[in-house]
């Protein structure tokens, strides 16, 4: 097999268009013919489909005549070397265009008395690359070869040619005197096949990928690439497979500097030059390679013809072209090609993020040009919504000045909304560097709520103490805002730790309340709120504070709302608290600070989860873990993961809670005060639904120990000390569950919520008996019922139904189990959905378990995703429902993604049975 000659793999995709030429020229050869034109990018096979053809026809006895275009600019240049061989001799075109048509007429003579000895085979490669004259004489010949045994054959690339020449083909494809093939890249199943052939293996699927994106499908870049494999000794295994293993990507890289260093001098400072640049106009290459600009044409073409820039290759997979080219320099050659360059592209008027994009990878930024350059390109690109392009703008300006103030606050204004941790190191450097009261001031509040990390928590309240200290020194006129700034960051960062949660609490009752008339006041009400809460303060006192907090919509772009937002849900005002969340979210997401974002997600999973929406917060706590996963504070905010898991197990997915805590480092959890006594009841529940008693309740006393350690009265624990009283009554340890019940009773005594009080009548029924508990656990189910609290309000429906159930009342036993199964199948909380519908059967009542697809009305579908669903399941498809609701199309895939989790079908056939099901009523009595 010659590779190089490609003559094995020449039909591989090509098949179908060696027919149509094959019958095209039968045609021609009994007096019926049209011409054909080959059309695709160079590399498609082209000119090996015209030559097998050819050959073809010269072995049945046809007169063929072939010439192939190469950019000549005289007239009838190229009609003259094709006519040449079958002694047609063509003059030099006339002037006058009558005289022209003339000699048209008598070139046309001369063929037809060569066909009229033998059919006859016209074949013009690279159509594109003739000069005119030479085009308009095949149309001349086109138009008359229907009646005659002559075939005319043509290929051209996929550009532009030339206003004439594109003319003319358009003409003939318009009047059907010719009709075009057009050369696609080759499939998969095409690449497979042309793999197997070359490398006699089986390519596996990852093998057949990378060949496929490197060569973009391209038979000749394939079978270049293929050559290289074989000759670097890639082989199949001892099953006949090519695997993704053994494919050599250096070994590659090697061959392409190989091929680079064979090239001339001229060619190579091309390439060096067009990568340097990312660009080939001739206008920056030619200066920056010292050639003239039609020496960098040839240079181009040379290049890409030998696969050398990676051209028509993948974003990734050019880029790793690029850097086995600029591997065959030294790296001082490439530095100072790289300061022309900026000079180059400076003096050439291109953009400043052009020029920073050079001068960020010289080992030196010593000018101070330089310096302008890096900082108005890093305002450019972070006004556009590009802090990982700032950031490297700005890092290349803290390596040249590390004691530059501004360069370092801008730079770690970058770095906070995708990497908090490098930032706060440069917050701290800027602070250090500085002695104004007010910036120390503004730099230590930055710190503070950028060093999310508990480990650093000592070092921001030692700025933060500093910065108070600066500002008694100075005595400035009005440093109000400043001084409740540090006062609310030092509270938030204080409340967040489990070892000085106590004392931020204590300090906050020292403190005056603001009123709240500057965005400094409200961040410290909101910060306030939240401690007032967490110290058992006045319900009213801290629900004020919260809604003064948040009253302003300029401060929900701030930390501080999420205090509010807290004390809000807490407050029973889920709808108050969901509104504030709503603006947060869509205020993070246009700024692009994704840990703000993350962390306004995670709360709002938490607000959608008490109210019963399981669906919706689950989306949202989801989020919250990407934009974790994304960042690089993995280890620094493990509550997104802690809320995603406690979703998961009350959806009924204890595998996936697990994994999602699997990763989280308990001493690390231990920190928080927050984090942790949640991390403790996840872990919990996740052993009581494994059915392990001894861990569900040991690591329930953990999380009330947690509690009580906090030395804090905080009624947003009231849930956890309910767990504690449940867990503690199944495993029979009544101490435990009695001092559980009596602290859910104290808090409610301090704020006197309706959700709180039901917490407590609900922890009250699980330690009482008799009627007695019968009572409290409706009175809870109707005070959960008055916040929303659906999920609660279930737990409260199954106890009763239990506790009616045992004292031998049937019937209400039925009414309040009847009423959890509702209340659970709409939330989608799957275990107290079955263990409802278990007791109902147990006592005596009959529901009928609904299909996964019945469940349509009760899984909170939004009517957004209702009608998606709707039109997906009458058969339109994603195009025709994104124009029928003139929506975008990824809307429409948004909510069809989310349909199928909740509907917890896997296909889009599936919908339409959903549908007539949700259209029938459910059978229940």
């Amino acid at each position: 097999m010659n590779i190089e000659g490609r003559t094995a793999t020449d039909l591989i995709g090509r098949e179908s268009a060696l027919s149509i030429l094959r019958r095209h020229t039968a045609a021609a050869r009994t007096g019926s013919a049209r011409a054909v034109l080959l059309r695709g990018p160079g590399g498609t096979g082209k000119t090996a489909l015209l030559r097998r053809v050819a050959a073809q026809e010269t072995e049945l006895g046809s007169t063929v005549l072939t010439a192939v275009g190469r950019g000549e600019q005289g007239d009838l240049a190229v009609a003259r070397r094709l006519l040449a061989p079958a002694g047609i001799v063509v003059p030099e075109a006339p002037e006058a265009p009558g005289e022209l048509y003339s000699l048209f007429r008598t070139l046309w003579q001369d063929v037809s008395d060569l066909a009229d000895r033998a059919p006859l085979c016209l074949v013009l490669d690279d159509l594109d690359a003739c000069d005119a004259a030479t085009v308009r004489l095949l149309d001349f010949l086109v138009r008359r070869v229907p009646d005659r045994p002559v075939s005319v054959l043509m290929s051209r690339g996929t550009g532009p040619a030339g206003p004439a020449i594109d003319r003319v083909i358009a003409n003939l494809v318009a009047m059907w005197c010719c009709d075009v093939i057009d050369l696609g890249p080759l499939n998969r199943a095409q690449v497979v096949e042309f793999v197997s052939l070359v490398l006699g293996g089986a390519p596996d699927a990852a093998f057949v990928d990378a060949c496929h994106r490197l060569s973009g499908g391209n038979p000749r870049h394939l079978t270049s690439l293929l050559a290289d494999l074989r000759a670097r000794g890639v082989r199949p295994d001892d099953t006949g497979t090519l695997r993704i293993a053994v494919f050599p990507r250096d070994a590659v890289g090697a061959v392409v500097r190989a091929r680079l260093v064979e090239q001339p001098d001229h060619v190579r400072a091309v390439a060096a030059a067009v990568v340097v640049l990312g660009r080939m106009n001739p206008e920056f290459v030619g200066p920056l390679a010292g050639v003239a600009s039609r020496v960098v044409l040839d240079a181009i073409d040379t290049l890409q013809r030998e696969h050398l820039l990676g051209h028509g290759l993948p974003h990734p997979l050019r880029d790793w072209f690029r850097e086995c080219v600029l591997a065959v320099f030294d790296p001082a050659h490439l530095t100072a090609l790289r300061m022309r360059a900026a000079l180059l592209l400076d003096e050439g008027g291109r953009s400043v993020e052009d020029v920073a994009c050079q001068l960020v990878q010289l080992d030196r930024i010593d000018e101070a040009w330089m310096s302008h350059v890096l900082m108005e390109a890093a305002a450019t690109v972070s006004a556009r919504g590009a802090p990982e392009a700032a950031a490297q703008y700005l890092e290349r300006l803290v390596e040249r000045d590390p004691d530059n103030v501004e360069v370092r606050i801008g730079l770690a204004t970058q770095l906070s909304r995708k990497d908090p941790v490098s930032a706060s190191e440069h917050l701290a450097a800027a602070f250090h560097h500085t002695a104004d009261p007010a910036l120390r001031a503004g730099l230590a509040v930055k710190f503070a709520l950028t060093a999310r990390d508990w480990k650093m928590a000592h070092d921001a309240r030692s700025l933060l103490d500093a910065a108070r200290r600066d500002l008694d020194t100075a005595g400035l006129d009005r440093p109000t805002d400043l001084r409740a700034l540090l006062d609310a960051s030092g509270l938030a960062l204080d409340l967040s730790h489990s070892t000085t949660a106590a004392d931020a609490v204590t300090r906050a009752r020292a403190l005056e309340p603001p009123r709240g008339d500057t965005t400094a006041e409200r961040c410290l009400l909101g910060v306030l709120s939240e401690a007032t809460m967490r110290g058992g303060g006045p319900l009213g006192t801290a629900l004020d504070q919260a809604r003064r907090a948040v009253s302003d919509d300029l401060t929900l772009t701030d930390w501080s709302m999420l205090s509010a937002a807290t004390v809000l849900r807490c407050a029973g005002e889920p709808n108050e608290a969901l509104a504030v969340l709503d603006r947060a979210v869509e205020a993070f997401s246009l700024n692009g600070d994704e840990l703000a974002r993350c962390r306004t997600l995670t709360q709002r999973a938490t607000v959608l989860m008490s109210m019963g929406d399981l669906f919706r917060a689950e989306q949202d706590a989801h989020d919250a873990v990407l934009v974790v996963q994304d960042g690089s504070w993995q280890h620094e905010v493990p509550r997104p993961s802690i809320a995603l898991a406690w979703i998961a197990l009350q959806l009924g997915q204890v595998e996936r809670a697990e994994k999602l805590l699997g990763p989280l480092d308990p001493t690390d959890v231990s920190h928080r005060v927050s984090e942790h006594r949640e991390y403790l009841r996840v872990c919990g529940w996740i052993a009581y639904a494994r059915q392990d008693l001894d861990s569900a309740i040991e690591n329930m006393v953990s999380c009330g120990r947690v509690m009580r350690e906090t030395g804090l009265q905080d009624p947003s624990a009231v849930p956890l000390w309910v767990d504690l009283a449940f867990t503690a009554t199944l495993t029979g340890r009544d101490r435990d569950a009695q001092q559980a019940a009596r602290v859910a009773e104290e808090l409610a005594g301090c704020w006197n919520s309706a959700e709180t009080l039901a917490f407590s009548q609900l922890a009250r029924g699980f330690v009482a008996t008799g009627t007695a508990a019968a009572d409290l656990a409706t009175a809870a189910s109707r005070n959960f019922g008055s916040v929303p609290a659906l999920i609660q309000q279930t737990r409260a429906e199954v106890l009763a139904g239990r506790l009616w159930l045992g004292l031998g009342d049937e019937k209400a036993a039925r009414v309040h189990l009847r009423t959890a199964v509702g209340l659970a199948l709409r939330c989608g909380h799957r275990p107290l959905a079955d263990e409802a519908r278990e007791l109902l059967l147990g006592a005596g009542g009959r529901m009928r378990i609904p299909e996964q697809a019945e469940r349509v009305d009760l899984v909170g579908l939004t009517p957004s995703e209702r009608r998606v669903a709707e039109l997906a399941a009458a058969g339109a498809s994603n195009r025709q429902i994104a124009e029928r609701l003139f929506v975008a199309l990824r809307t429409v895939e948004v909510h069809l993604t989310r349909v199928y989790r909740k509907l917890g079908v896997a296909r889009r056939s599936d919908l339409s049975k959903a549908i007539q099901h949700r259209r029938s009523p459910a059978g229940s009595r």
